[in-house]
């Protein structure tokens, strides 16, 4: 199940960059502009602005962003309290692109006695980036041998739970097992069901534009002009886009949490209307 954004959860992903994966946000409520535009980018148009004024309001006063002005304009920027709040929360911003080739693995036996510890347990494996090889062995090839660590300490699994730190495979083919263990084919149907659907967006534009352009030629007075028909465009394209970036942004919290390289996809491709 993808998890449900909060506005507060948007914005600061927004800030954030995500992971390189989002561009800055420049003053996406526009608390110093008297003119209300549209919201920027993939911020869904379902968050009306007084509930964002109110996201923003709250997370000033509590530290976790500020304004700062740059070139006489106001921007919203994290601060180093917000930076550390929005990689725990979303550790998917941290991923690294290149993999250092070692696997974190965690092997359990916990006795069915203790099923709710057990399925407790697994579930926060799966929510810290670990997939499950075995119902008892999870792997993950990303280094975080700490939280793992401190996992099996909080829930009182020292005797029950061995972790290892594994340089390499002696057989097998590391993509395809990525591929197996986090269900990367679904993953890949639904990016390239994104990037044609972005694909129908932008030809959509331009066949709107051209057919404005050419209306436009016919008119032999420029001041004559008729600039509703572009707004109109502008507009109705403007939504789709906002939507798909609503899209994009759920996609990419719902991938599993890999190093880039295991993905058959580039992230970065969708990010044209962001």
């Amino acid at each position: 199940m993808r998890r449900l954004l909060r506005p507060k959860d948007i914005l600061m992903l927004a800030l954030a960059g995500a992971g390189d994966l989002f561009e800055e946000v420049k003053d996406p409520l526009h608390l110093v502009s008297n003119s209300y535009k549209e919201v920027y980018g993939f911020v869904p148009r379902k968050y009306k602005r007084n509930n964002f004024y109110k996201t923003v309001s709250r997370s000033l006063k509590t530290g976790d962003m500020e304004k700062i002005v740059k070139d006489d304009e106001i921007y919203l920027r994290l601060t180093s309290a917000g930076n550390m709040k929005i990689k725990r929360d979303f550790p998917i911003v941290s991923l690294t692109k290149v993999w250092n080739g070692k696997w974190t693995i965690v092997s359990f036996d916990i006795d069915e006695k203790a099923r709710g510890i057990r399925d407790r347990f697994r579930n926060k494996l799966k929510s810290i980036g670990f997939g499950m090889l075995q119902e008892s062995v999870w792997i993950s090839p990303l280094p975080i041998e700490k939280e793992v660590l401190e996992l099996v300490e909080s829930n009182g699994l020292s005797l029950n739970t061995y972790v290892f730190e594994v340089a390499g495979m002696l057989f097998g083919n590391p993509q395809e097992l990525v591929r197996k263990v986090w269900k990367i084919n679904e993953h890949e149907k639904e990016f390239n069901s994104l990037k044609e659907e972005m694909g129908k967006i932008e030809q959509l534009s331009e066949t709107l534009n051209g057919r404005d352009k050419k209306r436009e030629e016919k008119i032999s007075d420029p001041s004559q002009t008729n600039s509703t028909n572009k707004k109109l465009i502008d507009k109705d394209v403007g939504r789709l886009k906002r939507e798909f970036n609503g899209k994009y942004l759920s996609f990419v919290m719902g991938l599993p949490l890999l190093p880039l390289e295991f993905y058959p996809f580039s992230l970065k491709y969708l990010r044209k209307f962001t």
